[in-house]
C-alpha cells in the first residue's frame, strides 16, 4: 500500500510537471533556438546520414571533457554555448547509428563549426566529414574502457545495473536474487569497485554486502561506462577494479534550446516483470529543466527447477533538476530520490527458512557549478556539494513465531565536497586538472540485533592528472593522496569480539600511469600502472552481529591496516574499416587483502549461522585475459564477441581466493539492414573447481539468447522497438558468483520487450 500510494502521487506530480513545461516551452522553443543566450565561444553542428543525405534529428551530442550534452533538433543541428577554448572530444550517440568520437578544437571568442555524417552500420569506417582534425591517439587512450549506451544499452537493457553490463569483457555480476546484483571486474567487487552515478558516489551499502541493492535504475540511464587507469583516481583511490560511471545528468550543464525527452516501456516475463520510465528536458528562460522518473514492478523468479521465491522488486525512483545558464558558467541543482523494496530467496540450511524482505530509500541532494574564470592559465573550475540519507531495513520473515521481524536496519548520512580546476593548455600537453575532494559520513545500526557500534567516517584527498600527447604516442598519469579517519561514538575502549574499539587514521598514495603508441596499420599498443590505496570502512573494522539476508554472522576486525594494490595491465588493439578487436592481459597484487573468511565455527549468539571474520593477513593475486571483437563477415552480416578468465590465489596461504568467476565468453551473430537488426548469440562459462574453504564448485554451462530490433519515425516521434529471449531453451544451470545456486538454477525462459519512443 505504501509504494501505490507514493507511485500515484510521483505519476500526479510527474504529470502536471510534464504538462506545464510543454506548455511553457513549446512557445519559447523556436525564439531560444534563434538567440545565442550568452557570449563566449560557441559550438554549432550538423549530423546527417552519410548515405541520403538525410538530417538525424534525436541525436544526442557529448562533449566528453566538459560532460556536457544536447540533442540534435529535427533539421540535425545542435548548438553548445559558453564553452572554455581548448581541443574537445565529441561524441555522438543516436538509436540505429554507430556512435563518433572525434576531436574538435574551440577558439577564444569564436564560433566553431562541425559537420558529421553519421553511418548506420555497426562498424567504424571512414565515411565521416569533419570541420577540423580527426580523431588523435589521446582520445583513443582516454576513452572508456567499456562504454554502453544507445542501441547496446536498450538490447541489453536488465533489472539492474550488473544485469545489463555483464556480457561485457571482463564484467561479471555477484547475486542473491535479481535485485541486489552487483558488477564483479575481474574477479574484484566490493569496495576495489566503484559503482558512481554522474560521477557522484551513491552512499548506498551495496559495497558491503551481496544483499544490498545498488540504487540506480538502469531504465533512466542515458550511458554506462567502466573507467579504468589513471583517469579512475579522479573518482577515488579504491579503483584497482575500475569505475563503473552511469551517466543520468541529474544537474543540467547545457541550456536546452528545445524541448526533448523520451518515453519508455519494457516487461519480461520470466518473472512477469513490468518497467516505465519517462524523461524530459526543457528551456524556462536563462534555465534548463530536467525531470525524470521511473518505476519497476516484478514477481518471484521462475527456473527450470520452479519458482525462486521471495525474489520479488518494487522500485520506484525520480529527480528533478534546474541550472542557471550564463556567459561565466552555470549554477544548479537536482533532488533524487530511489525506493524499493525487494526479497532475499529463503535458505533452508541457512539462517532464514522464510526469507528476507528489504525495504529501503535514498534522498539525494546535489548542487553544481561550472565556472569560466577566463584566468590565465585555468579553463573551468567545476564545484560540487552532494547530500544523501540512505536508510535501510532488513525484515525477517519467521516462520516459527508467525510474524515479521527487523534483523538489521542500516541509517547512514553521507555529504560529499569536491572542487576541481581543469588547465588551459596547448602543444603537448592536455586536459590537466587538480581537485579536492572530502566526504563526511555517519553510519550507525539502529534497528535489529546488529553490535556495530555508531561510528563517523571523515575522509579527503587531493589529486592531479595530466595528459601529453606526441604524433605516435599518448600518455596519461594520475597521483593521489588519501587520508581517512574512522571514530567511534559507541562502546569506545570497550574490548568485543572485533578488539578494541577505537578511533582509526589511516593515510595512502594512489598513482597511475598509462600510454598507447600507434604501431601503424591500424594497431595500437599499450600498457598502464596503477597503484593504490584502499582503507578498511566501519563494518570491516567494528561490525559485530547476525546478517540473517546472506546467512553470515559478521565479526569485524578493530586491527586492520590499509590494502596496498599494484596493478600492471597491457593491451593490444586493432582497428580496420571492418571491425575491431582488442587484447588484454593484467596483473593485480594486493598486500593485506581484506575479506570476510568463513571460520567453519558457529555464532553462541544465534547458532544457526557461521561466523564470518574480516581478515587482512593475507596477500591476493588475481591475473588473467580478456578480449573482445567486432568483425563484419558478409555486407550485412556482423560477428561479435567476448571472452573473460581470471585466476586469484591467496599467495600466503596458497590456496584459492574464493568467489572468482569462471573462464566465460560470448559469441553473437547478427543481421542489420537499415533501421532493422536481428541476431543471436551463445553465451558460455567453463566450471570452477579453484574454490575456497566452505565454497561449492559449479558445472560448465552454455545458452542461447536471440534479439532484434526495429527503429522508425512515425507521428513526428522516433520510435525503437527491441525484443529478446534469454535462455531459450531453458536451460538448468547455475553462476559461481550466485549465493543462492544452491536453492535454485539461474531464471529460466525469459522473453523481454522493450519500446522506446524519442520527442
Amino acid at each position: 500500500m505504501r509504494h501505490i500510494k507514493s507511485l500515484l502521487k510521483a505519476i500526479l506530480l510527474l504529470g502536471i510537471a510534464f504538462s506545464l513545461l510543454s506548455d511553457i516551452c513549446y512557445a519559447n522553443d523556436r525564439e531560444g533556438m534563434e538567440e545565442n543566450p550568452a557570449s563566449g565561444n560557441a559550438l554549432f553542428g550538423r549530423i546527417v546520414d552519410s548515405n541520403t543525405g538525410e538530417p538525424l534529428g534525436v541525436t544526442q551530442v557529448l562533449i566528453v571533457e566538459l560532460n556536457r550534452s544536447t540533442t540534435a533538433h529535427d533539421d540535425g543541428e545542435f548548438h553548445f554555448f559558453n564553452l572554455p577554448g581548448g581541443v574537445y572530444t565529441v561524441q555522438t550517440f543516436r538509436v540505429g547509428y554507430r556512435s563518433r568520437r572525434v576531436s574538435v578544437s574551440i577558439e577564444d571568442t569564436d564560433t566553431t563549426r562541425i559537420d558529421l555524417k553519421l553511418s548506420s552500420s555497426p562498424i567504424e569506417v571512414d565515411e565521416i566529414v569533419v570541420e577540423g582534425q580527426q580523431i588523435d591517439l589521446l582520445t583513443e587512450l582516454t576513452k572508456a574502457d567499456v562504454e554502453v549506451s544507445g542501441k547496446k544499452l536498450r538490447q541489453n537493457l536488465g533489472r539492474t545495473i550488473a544485469e545489463t553490463i555483464e556480457d561485457e569483457p571482463g564484467i561479471s555480476k555477484r547475486t542473491m536474487g535479481p535485485a541486489p546484483a552487483r558488477p564483479v571486474l575481474r574477479g574484484m567487487s566490493g569496495d576495489r569497485l566503484m559503482v558512481i552515478e554522474d560521477g557522484e558516489r551513491t552512499g548506498d551499502l551495496s559495497a558491503t554486502s551481496s544483499d544490498h541493492a545498488v540504487v540506480i535504475e538502469p531504465l533512466t540511464a542515458e550511458r554506462i561506462e567502466v573507467i579504468r587507469g589513471p583517469e579512475a583516481l579522479l573518482y577515488g583511490s579504491n579503483t584497482l577494479g575500475g569505475v563503473i560511471n552511469v551517466e543520468r545528468g541529474y544537474v543540467p550543464a547545457t541550456l536546452a534550446h528545445h524541448t526533448y525527452g523520451s518515453l519508455s516501456v519494457q516487461g519480461e516475463s520470466v518473472n512477469q516483470g513490468y518497467s516505465g520510465g519517462a524523461f524530459l528536458k526543457a528551456p524556462l528562460g536563462p534555465f534548463s529543466v530536467r525531470l525524470d522518473g521511473s518505476y519497476r514492478r516484478a514477481e518471484d523468479i521462475s527456473t527450470p527447477q520452479g519458482t525462486l521465491e521471495n525474489t520479488h522488486i518494487n522500485t520506484m525512483n525520480g529527480s528533478a533538476g534546474i541550472s542557471l545558464i550564463r556567459s561565466w558558467g552555470y549554477l544548479g541543482t537536482a533532488g533524487s530520490f530511489y525506493d524499493s523494496e525487494y526479497g532475499i530467496p529463503p535458505d533452508p540450511e541457512g539462517g532464514h527458512a522464510g526469507g528476507v524482505r528489504i525495504e529501503l530509500d535514498r534522498m539525494h541532494l546535489e548542487s553544481k557549478a561550472e565556472l569560466l574564470p577566463k584566468l590565465r592559465g585555468i579553463r573551468q573550475i567545476e564545484l560540487r556539494h552532494s547530500y544523501t540519507r540512505y536508510q535501510h531495513s532488513e525484515i525477517e520473515i519467521s516462520r516459527r513465531l508467525g510474524r515479521e521481524i527487523t534483523g538489521t536496519g542500516f541509517d547512514v548520512r553521507t555529504q560529499h565536497l569536491s572542487a576541481t580546476a581543469h588547465f588551459d593548455q596547448g602543444g603537448k600537453l592536455r586536459n590537466g586538472v587538480l581537485g579536492f575532494w572530502g566526504e563526511f559520513r555517519d553510519h550507525s545500526t539502529p534497528r535489529g540485533r546488529n553490535l556495530t557500534p555508531r561510528s563517523k567516517e571523515y575522509s579527503g584527498a587531493v589529486f592531479i592528472y595530466q595528459e601529453a600527447s606526441w604524433n605516435r604516442f599518448a600518455l596519461n598519469g594520475a597521483l593521489r593522496f588519501d587520508a581517512k579517519d574512522v571514530n567511534p561514538t559507541q562502546h569506545v575502549g570497550d574490548t568485543t569480539q572485533a578488539g578494541v574499539v577505537r578511533s582509526r587514521s589511516f593515510r595512502g598514495i594512489s598513482s597511475s600511469v598509462s600510454g598507447i603508441y600507434n604501431i601503424g596499420k591500424g594497431f595500437s599498443l599499450g600498457a598502464t600502472a596503477m597503484r593504490t590505496f584502499r582503507a578498511p570502512g566501519i563494518e570491516e573494522l567494528f561490525s559485530e552481529g547476525p546478517h540473517l539476508a546472506v546467512y553470515t554472522y559478521e565479526i569485524g576486525n578493530a586491527d586492520l591496516d590499509e590494502e596496498q594494490g599494484l596493478g600492471l595491465e597491457a593491451f593490444l588493439e586493432h582497428k580496420r574499416s571492418r571491425g575491431n578487436f582488442r587484447l588484454v592481459v593484467f596483473r593485480n597484487d594486493i598486500d593485506k587483502y581484506i575479506f570476510p573468511e568463513n571460520t567453519g565455527q558457529r555464532s553462541r549468539r544465534i547458532y544457526s549461522l557461521f561466523e564470518y571474520r574480516f581478515s587482512g593477513e593475507d596477500d591476493a593475486l588475481l591475473s588473467g585475459v580478456e578480449g573482445e571483437f567486432d568483425w563484419q563477415l558478409f555486407s550485412k552480416w556482423f560477428a561479435s564477441g567476448t571472452v573473460s578468465y581470471v585466476r586469484g590465489e591467496l599467495t600466503n596461504a596458497n590456496r584459492p581466493l574464493p568467489r572468482i568467476p569462471p573462464l566465460a565468453g560470448k559469441l553473437n551473430l547478427r543481421y542489420q539492414s537499415g533501421q532493422f537488426t536481428i541476431g543471436g548469440g551463445i553465451t558460455a562459462a567453463d566450471a570452477q573447481n579453484r574454490i575456497g574453504p566452505f565454497e561449492t564448485s559449479t558445472d560448465g554451462y552454455a545458452v542461447v539468447s536471440l534479439f532484434g530490433q526495429y527503429n522508425f519515425t512515425g507521428q513526428g516521434f522516433y520510435h525503437t522497438v527491441s525484443l529478446s529471449a534469454d535462455n531459450v531453451f531453458d536451460t538448468e544451470y547455475r553462476k559461481h558468483l550466485n549465493w543462492v545456486k544452491h536453492v535454485m538454477p539461474e531464471p529460466g525462459q525469459n522473453i523481454k520487450l522493450l519500446y522506446k519512443l524519442f520527442f
